[in-house]
């Protein structure tokens, strides 16, 4: 039994005295870490000086080494109770602050008389130790306050756990429960000082103790109890890395030592040189590594991120315009410089008044969306302050929905995203790869980072909401349009019907009439057949006419640039409003040159462009009067094409006004004014340019400049 016990002590102490050391070096400047670091070091007092007490053959010098254990003993609770209290709020600390005088008072007092008989009389040999401890007449008394102050801090400890949420009740939660066990072990320690023999529980159960110093270090591990899994993890790694230095050292010094000396039979005395040297070419490059993956992958250097950061701010603000791709941007730069295990954006959609998670990186493709209502959402909404588990934001309480809602998203700090009051989004940071804290710093410009990309998103919104409308104002025109074109339409659609329709009225009027009836059979069916060819004819025309309306009428989803004919286009504009402009009597004339070469423009974007400048050139002519439209190559692998009519003209005051929105030169009622607005974005968006040449009274031309596309390409796409 004593070979056990004292194996027990020394594991105790070794744990505890590590476990006092990192959590020291950790937070020497917390409360909490100071009182737990005591806690610990008093354990390992405690058992490393008892494993020396009971193997002491001299009863006077076990005397010694009895008492001065017992100056760790008396505060073992006393410190326990003190890191409990610091768990509690700042009021709650205070209102107990007179208690914990009174505790160290007392300890002091049983310190002080630990020199005496009165609370250690002397040793014997007891049961299977060579000497234990009697106790002094005062020794009850202080067993009693030590059991009292165990029961409070483990009764304070749990109540702290029952009554926190969240991340915290899960730090706490092996804590506590380890702490208990580790008391249930280490009580029976002190019944051999009252004549009490627990052969199996004393050496067995004080395992228990450092079952709770291995319980705490995988909490401060896996959660982050009292913030210091950082140290460990660090200490931990990097030995390992620096255990593969050493290991590399030593594996050449025996290859070069051992092999060599035996194998090739050199000296000795060679080898050694020759192993130092390949050390010494080894080991600056060895060192330099394991510093740069120490300094990379666990020591970050806040500064290097933070550059960048400033560097993504700025692009945002005056680079990327798109939504989608804004966000995206966002989330994977934020994980990629500061080397997040998981990163959100939760967006506001105005429409359904819900935040959706619209971009992320380590969340399993999870999908979200919360309503405007919901509590982590309205706690943003009306604090407009980050909310997270670390550093400054971790000592806040926070609502329990709101620290399980930030468990789900994987989030350490959430920062909202503001505009004019207006909760737009939240960003999400989730854990940093190294462990390390989101520090002060890291808030401040994060909070930086947030305010930028709030106003980049709003920026995106509007001018995603302004194409949409623009859509929409484009197809209304388009329809709008297309009322005029009704007349047209109709006549090329009746004529083909009322040519076939007279013919058939014919034959069946023949054949009622008699008139064929001496006709010969062949006769009869030769002018059927003569019919119903004409009939399919005027069908292919009518059917033409109807599909190229209603291809134009569809709105444009996705344009794909590709060559296309400017002639073929041109011809396919004029079968729409060809018929109106001979009602109108405009002539319309064609100089396209035959060898011209496609030009690379979405061809449905084209035929608007061309129908626009056509319609509003018919539309300021007073008939009669012409429109000419002509193509030609330019040099520099560009083709003009000009549209010009005998129209009005435009002032020169005006001119420069014509491509605004809703500016339109035309009489009320017949204009929206969005037509060459429209015109310009087209045509800028199949990277081409457009220009203008008006006299007042002689006309207007508009000039649109193409790229021309690869005669290698031409040869292929442009057959039709």
């Amino acid at each position: 039994m004593l070979v056990h016990y004292a194996i027990t002590l020394l594991v105790t102490a070794v744990t505890h005295f590590i476990l006092a050391i990192i959590v020291y070096l950790k937070g020497s400047n917390r409360l909490t870490s100071i009182t737990y670091a005591l806690y610990s070091l008093s354990i390992a007092w405690w058992s490393s000086l008892q494993a020396i007490a009971i193997t002491r053959f001299d009863a006077q010098t076990a005397l010694f080494w009895w008492r001065v254990n017992h100056a760790g003993v008396i505060f073992i609770p006393i410190f326990f109770v003190h890191f409990v209290m610091s768990l509690l709020e700042n009021n709650e600390r205070i209102k107990r602050k007179r208690f914990i005088e009174a505790s160290y008072l007392t300890g002091l007092i049983f310190l002080a008389l630990d020199t005496t008989p009165l609370l250690i009389n002397e040793v014997a040999p007891k049961f299977s130790f060579r000497y234990f401890i009697n106790p002094g007449p005062v020794y009850h008394v202080f067993f009693a306050l030590w059991v009292a102050w165990a029961v409070y801090g483990l009764f304070a400890l749990f109540r702290i756990y029952f009554s926190s949420s969240g991340i915290k009740r899960t730090q706490l939660i092996y804590f506590c429960w380890s702490m208990f066990v580790a008391y249930i072990g280490g009580i029976p320690n002190f019944l051999p000082t009252f004549n009490i023999e627990v052969p199996y529980v004393m050496p067995f159960g004080t395992y228990a103790i450092p079952l709770y110093a291995f319980a705490t270090s995988y909490a401060i591990i896996r959660h982050q109890l009292l913030d210091i899994g950082v140290v460990i993890k660090r200490t931990l790694v990097f030995a390992g890395l620096a255990g593969s230095v050493v290991g590399v050292v030593s594996l050449m010094t025996f290859v070069t030592q051992d092999l060599l000396v035996r194998y090739v039979a050199i000296p000795k005395f060679w080898g050694n040189i020759f192993a130092a040297g390949i050390i010494a070419a080894v080991y600056g490059r060895l060192r330099n590594w394991l510093v740069n993956v120490t300094d990379r992958y666990l020591f970050q250097k806040q500064y290097d991120y933070k550059e960048l950061l400033k560097r993504f701010m700025g692009e945002v603000q005056v680079g990327i315009r798109d939504l989608r791709q804004l966000v995206q941007m966002t989330v994977t730069t934020l994980t990629d410089t500061m080397k997040l295990e998981s990163c959100s954006l939760l967006l506001l959609n105005r429409d359904s008044r819900q935040y959706e998670l619209i971009a992320s990186k380590g969340l399993d493709g999870q999908r979200l969306k919360l309503d405007d209502q919901e509590p982590f959402i309205a706690f943003l909404r009306r604090t407009h302050e980050p909310i997270g588990v670390e550093g400054e934001l971790g000592k806040v309480r926070f609502p329990e929905a709101v620290t399980d809602r930030l468990k789900q998203l994987r989030a350490r700090v959430c920062l909202p995203l503001l505009i004019h009051e207006e909760l737009v989004g939240v960003l999400c940071l989730g854990k940093k790869k190294s462990d390390e804290e989101f520090a002060k710093d890291d808030l401040d410009i994060l909070s930086s980072v947030a305010g930028a990309a709030a106003i980049a998103i709003s920026n995106a919104q509007v001018l995603d909401e302004l194409a949409k409308t623009q859509a929409e104002a484009a197809q209304k025109e388009k329809l709008a349009v297309i009322g005029t074109l009704s007349a047209g339409i109709n006549h090329e659609i009746c004529n083909p019907l009322g040519i076939v329709k007279s013919q058939c009225e014919a034959f069946l009027l023949d054949l009622e009439d008699g008139l064929l009836k001496d006709k010969p059979p062949a006769e009869v069916v030769e002018r059927a057949a003569t019919i119903m060819n004409g009939t399919l004819k005027q069908i292919d025309r009518a059917t033409a006419i109807t599909q190229k309306l209603s291809s134009f009428a569809k709105p444009i989803k996705e344009p794909t640039a590709q060559p296309v004919s400017v002639a073929n286009e041109v011809d396919e504009v004029l079968t729409l409003v060809g018929h109106d402009l001979k009602l109108e009597k405009i002539e319309v004339r064609k100089e396209i040159s035959s060898d011209l070469p496609p030009i690379v423009v979405d061809r449905r974007q084209l035929q608007e462009v061309l129908f626009n400048l056509i319609r509003n050139a018919a539309q300021a002519i007073q008939p009669p009067g012409s429109i000419t439209i002509r193509a030609g190559e330019r040099s520099e692998g560009q083709v003009r094409i000009e549209i010009e009519d005998t129209g009005s003209g435009i002032p020169p005051e005006k001119l420069g006004k014509i491509y605004d929105p809703f500016f339109t030169t035309k009489e009320p009622g017949k204009g929206t004014g969005l037509g060459l607005f429209i015109v310009r974005q087209i045509v800028e968006r199949n990277k081409g340019r457009i220009s203008v040449e008006s006299a007042v009274g002689k006309g207007t031309t508009f000039f649109l400049d193409f790229p021309a596309a690869m005669q290698a390409v031409v040869r292929g796409a442009t057959t039709r």
